[in-house]
Order: C-alpha cells, then structure tokens, then sequence
C-alpha cells in the first residue's frame, strides 16, 4: 500500500523550500546559495515526513515543468510571447472591439449564470454547493465531505441507508463507519457503496472517476436509475486503486497518483498537458467571474503546470509567459484569451 499523502500544512512548506531552492539557484549570489541550502538540508533533516513532502513536490515539478519548457521553445507563430511583449499588443486592440466584446461577454454570462445552487445552499442544509473555493462539511454521522470548487450534492440520510447523491463537480468523502447503514454515492452512471472507508469522486460530461484512498468500496453501474447485469456492471476496489464509471459501463481497476489527486484538497491545481479548454473550465470554478478563450484555436494548446487555487491570475500570467496567447481584462470579472 502507498504511504499516506502529507499534510497539507507539510506540503505548502514543501513548496515554498522548492521555490526557494529553484529560484536560489536562478538568481542568488553562491554564498547566499550556500546559506540557503544549508538551512534547507537543515528542514529536511528535522523528520522523515518533510523529505517525503519535498520529495513529492519534486517528483510533481518534474512531471510538469518539461512540458512547459518545451513550449518555450516552439518556433513560427507558435512562438511564445514574452509578458513584455503582450503587454505592447494589448495596444493593438480597438476600443470599438473591446466595447463590442465586452457588451457579448455581458449578456452571455447574465444569461448563463445558474444562481439556483447558491441559494439552495442558503435554505437546505442537506443541498451542498461549492461556488468558488473548497466546502467542508460534517454531515450527521460523522462522516467528513469536501466539495471541490464549482461541485453540487445533495445528503439523504434514512434509518436504513446514508446517500449522498452527486450532481455535479469532485468530492472527497471520509466515511464514519456505520455496519447498519450503509454509505452509498449516487452519480449519473452509477453507486460507489462504502462502509468507513475514504475516497474521491470526479464527475465530469463523459464520465466518472472513483479513486479510493483507504478501506474497500464496491462500484456499480447504472443509467438512469436503473440496475445493469454482466461483465462492466460491477467492480471492487481496494486502497490504492481507482475505476471509471460511464455510459460503456464499469472500467477496470488501475493505480492512480495520489500526490495528483489529492492536490485539489491542498489548495493546489495540478494540469499536465491539459488543454486550454479543460484548464479554462476548472479555472473558472475558482473565479468570482469569467474567463474565455475568444480564439476557438486556443482550446487545444497544452498546459502544464502547479498553481494555487486562491490566485487564478497566477495560472492567467503562467499561460500568458508560456503559450501564444494575450490576455485581455476589460475588468477583474471579465477575461478574454485572444
């Protein structure tokens, strides 16, 4: 079995001891460099855990940052622009065009807001709503849920049975063990059943993804409520395994990577050649507002990457520095990509 992740609060010092260290060795003098080691060996000599949190945080930079590089060094028109170079184009755009812009974007996000979740929240302590940052709840049993940013359920505890149903976005759920009841999460292409167990769940368009983390829980699939029979209807999972749920049915039991999926509960957004429309969809979970690639074209470029949840114009400028692209704010709510 893999070992646990860290603690949150073990993995923030981690990063920032892995920035130092990388940022030491770009810019600082050797005897500041030397200084800076010496009390960065000195951190992580003080526990096991700490060299395990850096080495984590290691282990995900060097996943990302190749891809990143690589893209700084596309040529032609791919090239990638400089921050000081975009901000010398964003000249180039005509107010007229950014009034037009500015005057669609308005209407398109009026029309498209869905505020019924945020209010539900308001009158229904069993509706749960995460608008743009983390939920944590303890529901009646004990059992701790965490709703990724953008992530909609609902609680439906009976005397025989405890259901969670999940409509929409990522949650995290540490189940209080109750033999009599059992735990059961309902989602669009199937039931996750636990008894005292801790899992994640991701739910997207196509299809859903179950990552367990601790004890044992049983996958069945489903579609529209009713019961499906025969080779991809049901699967069990044990502590480090994870599954798909969709419309083909159950997938098979692979490993998945915790220090990835766990990230999000870290406060931590994690993109691996991620294209640039999936990365704008999660991005704009955590914005109080929007963000759009006007440029159709863009949707494909790759992003990779570790930002924090609670500063979304550190993911804008990363992907300002790194892809052809300009960004244009007509406020701090409304961001184009061009």
């Amino acid at each position: 079995m893999s070992p646990e992740p860290v603690s949150e609060q073990l993995f923030d010092e981690a990063v920032v001891w892995h920035t130092h260290v990388r940022e030491a060795n770009d810019a600082a003098s050797s005897g500041q460099q030397s200084d800076l080691i010496k009390q960065f060996e000195l951190w992580k000599a003080q526990s096991p855990d700490n060299a395990r949190a850096f080495a984590e945080v290691e282990l995900l930079w060097g996943r990302l940052a190749l891809p990143v590089k690589r893209q700084a060094q596309l040529s032609g028109r791919d090239q990638p622009l400089t921050r000081q170079t975009v901000r010398k184009r964003r000249g180039y755009i005509r107010p007229s065009l950014v009034a037009a812009m500015a005057a669609c974007l308005l209407l398109f996000v009026g029309l498209g807001h869905n505020s019924y979740p945020t209010i539900m929240g308001m009158f229904d302590d069993n509706f749960l709503h995460a608008e743009h940052s983390v939920l944590t709840r303890s529901l009646s049993d004990g059992t701790v849920i965490k709703l990724n940013a953008g992530s909609t359920a609902s609680v439906d505890f009976s005397a025989e049975t405890r259901r969670v149903n999940l409509a929409s976005g990522e949650v995290w759920f540490d189940v209080a063990h109750d033999k009599e009841r059992p735990f059961v999460v309902h989602t669009k292409f199937g039931d996750v059943t636990a008894l005292g167990t801790a899992f994640n769940i991701r739910s997207d368009a196509e299809r859903v993804i179950v990552s367990l983390e601790e004890g044992m829980v049983a996958v069945n699939w489903s579609v529209d409520g009713s019961g499906a029979h025969g080779d991809k209807a049901d699967l069990t999972l044990v502590a480090g395994e994870a599954t798909t749920l969709s419309s083909e049915g159950v997938g098979t039991s692979v490993r998945f990577d915790r220090v990835a999926t766990t990230a999000w509960r870290k406060g931590k957004l994690v993109f691996y050649q991620t294209p640039l429309s999936d990365v704008i969809d999660v991005i704009n979970s955590y914005h109080a507002g929007h963000i759009m690639a006007v440029n159709p074209k863009l949707n494909n470029m790759s992003v990779s990457g570790v930002f924090r949840t609670d500063d979304i114009d550190q993911v804008i400028d990363a992907i300002e520095g790194t892809l052809s692209v300009r960004v244009v704010r007509l406020s701090n709510y409304m961001i184009l990509l061009i």
